[in-house]
This record gives structure tokens, sequence and C-alpha cells, in this order.
């Protein structure tokens, strides 16, 4: 899960060009694989819930306590709880296709979470783990017909 933001940051950006230069065909396509990525944003939300989850059960396990000096809501705090929110928007039709949204997701990845942070290890295995989710999150919504391009009201 943890790769899913890695490969968010990639593609999101790869998406976009092809949304705002190719033409009809390939610019829907663009756009449902822009749906489901957005949708693939949840799993990383909920994997930083459990990691946060997990920061708090070791904090306990050892007893630690805040000190006076410790401010639990600074920027990076504010950014984290942004990440874990705002891509459960994307069960909305609006905000699930919205070119706008994923940039701003885009760049609060980005800025949350650096290039050089990323954990490029075991990249043979995770390229074609996170090929099959998106592969199958896209089967999963054309099935319930969420797709933007899907539906007859678009």
């Amino acid at each position: 899960m943890e790769f899913i933001k890695i490969a968010y940051c990639v593609t999101i950006p790869i998406l976009l060009l092809f949304i705002w230069i190719s033409r009809f065909g390939l610019k829907n396509y663009a756009i449902n694989l822009l749906a489901v990525s957005n949708i693939l944003l949840i799993g990383n939300a909920v994997f930083l819930v459990w990691q946060m989850i997990g920061i708090y059960l070791l904090k306990k396990q050892f007893s630690m306590h805040y000190s006076h000096n410790f401010n639990l809501i600074d920027g990076f705090m504010i950014r984290i709880h942004l990440l874990i929110f705002l891509p459960f928007l994307c069960l909305n039709r609006h905000f699930r296709k919205s070119q706008l949204f994923a940039l701003v997701l885009l760049a609060l990845l980005y800025w949350t979470f650096p290039a050089s942070s990323w954990n490029g290890y075991g990249l043979i295995f995770k390229i074609p783990g996170y090929l099959c989710l998106l592969c199958s999150v896209y089967a999963l919504c054309w099935l319930f017909s969420k797709l933007p391009y899907q539906s007859s009201v678009v």
C-alpha cells in the first residue's frame, strides 16, 4: 500500500498530459484511469491510518508521554490528515474525475512525501502489483458502471 502514493505521483502527471494533449479516444481512457487512480488513494489513506494507529500503540507500549514542547497540530500532521480524508471525496463522481482535485492531491503528496523520501526497494515486484491492483479496481468500476465515460451522464 505504500507504493500507491509513489505510483500516483508518477502516473498522474502522465495521465494529465494525455488528457490535456490527446484527442477523444485516448482522452476518455486517461480520464477513466485518473478516476481509478483517485480511488486507489483510498487504500493509501487506510494505510496511513494503520501507520498512525501503529505509532500510537508503540507510544503506549513504551509509556511515552508528550512533553510540553511537543506540538500535535503542526503543518505535517495537518497534511497527513488531509491525505487521510481527501481521498474519500473520490467516492463522489465529480471529485473522482476532477483534474483539479487530482492536481491538489498530487501537490499535497509531493509536499508531504518528497521524491527523496520514496522507498524504491523492490520495484520489480511493486510495479506489477500496482498494475494488477489498477486493473482490478478498473474492472470493478467498469462492472459497477462507475467510470466517468461509461454512464450516459458525464
